[in-house]
């Protein structure tokens, strides 16, 4: 737990260095998606696939990370999953499924945690991804886009997001 709190100390100090240097990358239309999910919380990530499969994202383009301060042994998981186990303390990732998907050209980037979490920020921040998307109340440098919508509320979340991908002309 100690240990935890310097890597984000570390971390923090870091990712404030660096976030004012984030290109402002274009992007061409979406065809592939990366999300990065908390799942320290209760997530359907099933479902928040199934409503990007209903608007034409192929399965195979979809790439899931997700964040989880501490990890069961016992779990299983579906989709890829890092922890602070997976920081060192030079704040570079020793997961080679994270450095994989860090290093993916996602056409979109959808941060979907609602808790500050350094780590995930971190791993938002160092994504090859054209074009970030989040929640309106977390980091506004990580995101090119924000909505305003509750964590809860992912069928909105979605739809807001296909309409204003609509508008700005990238799907």
């Amino acid at each position: 737990m100690f240990l935890n709190i310097i890597k984000n100390i570390i971390l923090k100090n870091k990712v404030s260095k660096l976030l004012p240097n984030l290109p402002n990358n274009q992007t061409n239309p979406i065809t592939s998606v990366g999300l990065i999910f908390d799942g320290n919380t209760t997530l359907e990530i099933e479902n928040i696939v199934n409503e990007l499969l209903k608007h034409g994202i192929l399965k195979n383009q979809i790439s899931v990370l997700i964040f989880k301060d501490k990890i069961n042994k016992k779990e299983l998981f579906k989709y890829d999953i890092f922890s602070y186990k997976d920081l060192n303390w030079t704040a570079n990732f020793e997961n080679i499924k994270v450095e994989l998907f860090l290093k993916t050209n996602f056409d979109l980037l959808i941060n979907y945690h609602d808790f500050e979490k350094i780590p995930i920020v971190y791993a938002s921040y160092l994504s090859k991804a054209n074009f970030k998307v989040g929640f309106a109340s977390r980091d506004k440098i990580v995101n090119q886009f924000t909505i305003n919508t509750s964590l809860n509320n992912y069928q909105l979340f979605i739809e807001e997001l296909f309409r204003y991908l609509k508008i700005l002309n990238k799907i």
